[in-house]
């Protein structure tokens, strides 16, 4: 009742809510004004302590916080990209500004790398905006009071790490996320990458494609120097600790005759006991490119969480749907929006069913729940599984358009009385123009492809 009061008193006075104030103080910090915010922020927290806004800002009003965030390049609807979370670390206020000129060059770099560029219009990036009262790394007897705690890890050569906890603690500022952060530590030297938390020492954008090899795709390291204590090799995407061709992660791309693609010893940190699947160049040793075993996961790993088809229109029904769309003379028109990498267009296949032929079987689930359940637990996917055969072929089959839809324009005239299953699927066959063979060989969770579909009902002439 008395906050009740407080609030009925400032709106009668003009004064700014607890609300706007705190709106206002994030706004300073997208701004660019991280003292002024840091001021404002301070200034709610006392005001307003026992309000949810007071709270909120006398945690983002300590010495080291969390101020705000804002995008660095939006390709579009979240629920249906990957939102990479940009962080700084150990960056002092006045050297904020830095950061922020760093993070506007990621994308750049990134789409640079030749699999992350064909596929850079499924990722947004964000930056948030951390203060950090110390700007050194902890460690060799020095502790320093910073965002996220940064600290010389006990490696070979001193790789650089954070505390996840508080990264996490940051994400979850945010309105929506995927788990996925880059954080740069200012003095940290080297990186580590995992549990979707890839951590660059420095500035070093190269570090960052490697690191987020690890924390997103799940890749091993294909290097063989030793830099820390790993223990035995294990199994993985891209590394293996059998020697045995038919048994690798990767015998898909050998039997297929996939050139460079084999068993090289030498990997995860151990010149013996360890295979990767290419003599070297990887992005996943020091190179430049990712190798088509590391493509294929990446690949694969993106759509794990991205539906093929980024829009449609009329809203989808179920099979098990009772409602239908009425086709009048006037005619019905479908549309579905795929996705755009840079390189090639997915392929988009129209169908019109009559009912008894439709294809049984389990409907590939809503990856729009999938999103959202990936969303609350973060670093975990659902798969989609594969949809039905079909046994017909295609009433339109093409590749999208350039501006990216497909559209289906249908008309009694060519359809006898009755209901009929209008289906749209759109497959990324992976095979950019020139390609002799697609990057991914093997899809078992049918990943790739996805529909959407609409009952129809052709009354009597």
């Amino acid at each position: 009742m008395h906050t009740v009061l407080i609030l009925m008193a400032l709106i009668l006075a003009g004064a700014d809510t607890p609300d706007e104030a705190l709106a206002k103080a994030q706004g300073k910090a997208r701004k660019l004004q991280f003292k002024a915010a840091q001021v404002a922020y301070s200034r709610l927290a006392r005001a307003h302590p026992d309000t949810a806004a007071g709270r909120i800002a006398a945690r983002r009003s300590q010495p080291s916080a969390f101020l705000g965030w804002d995008w660095v390049l939006h390709n579009g609807d979240p629920a249906n990209r990957i939102d990479v979370v940009l962080m700084g670390e150990g960056y002092q206020v006045d050297e904020m500004k830095g950061f922020v000129k760093l993070a506007e060059d990621v994308p750049g770099f990134f789409a640079r790398n030749r699999l992350l560029g064909a596929y850079s219009t499924y990722f947004n990036f964000l930056r948030t905006d951390l203060v950090s009262a110390d700007n050194g790394v902890d460690g060799f007897g020095r502790d320093y009071d910073t965002a996220l705690n940064g600290r010389t890890l006990s490696t070979n050569a001193g790789h650089v790490g954070i505390d996840t906890k508080a990264a996490w603690d940051v994400l979850r500022e945010l309105p929506e996320h995927d788990g996925q952060a880059i954080v740069f530590v200012r003095n940290g030297v080297l990186g580590t990458g995992g549990g979707g938390i890839a951590t660059i020492g420095g500035k070093s954008i190269k570090t960052a494609v490697h690191e987020f090899g690890h924390s997103f795709g799940g890749l091993g390291d294909e290097y063989a120097t030793e830099t820390h204590k790993r223990g035995a090799p294990r199994r993985g995407k891209n590394v293996t600790n059998e020697g045995d061709p038919k048994k690798a992660p990767w015998a898909h791309f050998i039997e297929a005759k996939v050139r460079g693609v084999g068993m090289y010893e030498g990997a995860s940190g151990q010149v013996r006991g360890a295979w990767k699947p290419t003599s070297g160049g990887c992005v996943m040793e020091s190179g430049e490119f990712f190798c088509p075993v590391c493509t294929e996961a990446l690949i694969l790993r993106m759509y794990s969480v991205l539906d093929p088809i980024d829009a449609s229109s009329p809203p989808a029904q179920s099979r098990q749907s009772s409602e239908e769309l009425l086709l009048t003379k006037d005619g019905l028109e479908f549309m579905v929006q795929p996705l755009r990498p840079t390189t090639h267009r997915l392929d988009v296949n129209w169908y019109v069913l009559p009912e008894h032929n439709t294809p049984l079987g389990v409907p590939n689930p809503d990856r729009a729940s999938a999103r959202r359940y990936n969303r609350k637990h973060a670093g975990r996917t659902r798969k989609p599984g594969r949809l039905p055969l079909m046994k017909t072929k295609p009433w339109i089959a093409h590749r999208s358009a350039r501006t990216g839809s497909s559209t289906l324009k249908l008309k009694p005239s060519k359809l006898d009385p009755g209901r009929y299953r209008v289906i749209c699927r759109v497959r990324d066959s992976t095979q950019p123009r020139g390609e002799r063979k697609p990057m991914v060989i093997k899809d078992l969770d049918g990943l790739l492809e996805s529909e959407r579909a609409w009952w129809v009902r052709v009354p009597e002439k």
